[in-house]
């Protein structure tokens, strides 16, 4: 079975709850667009319209292989025009309110599964009545960790462990495998290097890259390697961080789930394997429906005593501790604490007919639409299929 194989088999709708008026101090507007991220677009459109890219509202990132729709906000002394290939940006009004993750409502998706054979159709049909009725595992899905290759190299935790140089020579070497050959060869010949900073210099393409090695050229202090973190952009941070407490608090969740669930299948996520349930039964359906969990940090909300023990196990595995996540040092970015439900449902959910695939004869496909609570992924819901 296939997703995303064009962007209009993912299709993403974001829904908030915001008021328009005649002459707010906020102007809003709706963002399409398909093989572009989120931060991507933002970045180009501060940079083409000379608005700060802080000034910019957003309510969450979306994914670049699919077909998107999110509202972004600027004060109204900015003015945004942007149209690019595959982006598209248009007014909708003006609002007393910016854009941020406190206005989402949710998101409405449009998929469609592709490729699947014929004799599975009713395997499909059978598990959506299950997901619908017994819900789905709440984790954070592969997206998450895009800046992540191996689960025992989290820039994050190399941070809060105080392992600053090797969080430094991460940033700098991480193979992802969309590179190209050239920029393959260029960040092993950087981990070659590391400690030369002269020629790792040499090696530089960006603006960031060059003003970390130069900080570390005056000096590998503890003081030098924290101000060479500093000099890495907030919005960079945030996203190392907030891939680590995904890790930690989908692992949080996979040793909590077999408390509540017997019949427990496995599918393969990019740097670890994802647990789901078949059904519930009802008193457990209730207890998990109830359930949230706490992102790490280092100040943890009040917890049900088996997650509080299943956070401690996490942490322990990992050799961290909540102290850990202070990390007074480092000022653009920080760890927050919130609560994230432990299970989600999928609302309204529409399946529509099964017919021949266009793209894949001998196939089928199907469509599926539905809509999610914010921070929810759909392609989680996808993969609870077991298809």
């Amino acid at each position: 079975m296939k997703i995303k194989v064009i962007p209009e088999d993912f299709i993403v709708k974001e829904l908030i709850d915001i008021k328009y008026v005649p002459d707010g101090p906020y102007r809003i507007y709706l963002l399409k667009k398909r093989h572009w991220n989120t931060m991507d677009a933002l970045k180009f459109i501060a940079r083409e319209n000379k608005v700060p890219l802080s000034r910019i509202g957003s309510g969450g990132r979306k994914d670049r292989h699919a077909l998107t729709y999110q509202y972004i906000s600027v004060p109204k002394r900015y003015e945004l025009k942007f149209e690019r290939p595959n982006v598209k940006l248009e007014f909708v009004g003006f609002s007393e309110d910016f854009v941020s993750p406190a206005i989402l409502e949710g998101n409405y998706f449009e998929i469609t599964l592709r490729k699947i054979e014929p004799e599975k159709e009713e395997k499909i049909r059978e598990r959506l009545s299950e997901v619908e009725k017994f819900g789905y595992p709440n984790f954070f899905d592969d997206q998450r960790f895009g800046s992540v290759e191996d689960p025992e190299e989290f820039f994050a935790e190399k941070v809060v462990k105080r392992h600053y140089n090797g969080a430094l020579k991460l940033y700098f070497t991480v193979i992802h495998p969309e590179d190209k050959r050239e920029e393959k060869e260029r960040k092993k010949e950087i981990e070659r290097l590391w400690g030369n900073w002269q020629e790792v210099l040499s090696l530089c393409r960006t603006r960031v890259e060059r003003d970390i090695i130069k900080i570390l050229q005056e000096g590998t202090s503890k003081k030098k390697f924290v101000s060479a973190l500093n000099a890495i952009p907030k919005e960079e941070l945030s996203m190392f961080f907030s891939a680590y407490q995904s890790f930690l608090w989908n692992r949080t969740l996979e040793k909590l789930l077999p408390l509540f669930a017997e019949e427990l299948f496995s599918v393969k996520g990019k740097i670890m394997n994802y647990t789901f349930y078949r059904s519930l039964l009802p008193e457990k359906l209730k207890a998990l429906s109830k359930l949230e969990i706490p992102t790490v940090s280092s100040r943890i909300p009040e917890a049900a005593p088996e997650v509080k023990r299943a956070i401690e196990e996490v942490l322990a595995e990992r050799g961290v501790k909540p102290s850990d996540f202070n990390l007074k040092k480092i000022r653009k970015s920080f760890f927050k604490s919130f609560m994230r439900p432990a299970i989600v449902f999928p609302k309204e959910l529409y399946v529509g007919p099964f017919q021949q695939d266009d793209l894949y004869p001998g196939y089928k496909k199907v469509t599926l639409k539905f809509t999610l609570p914010p921070g929810s992924f759909a392609t989680m819901m996808v993969k609870s299929l077991g298809i």
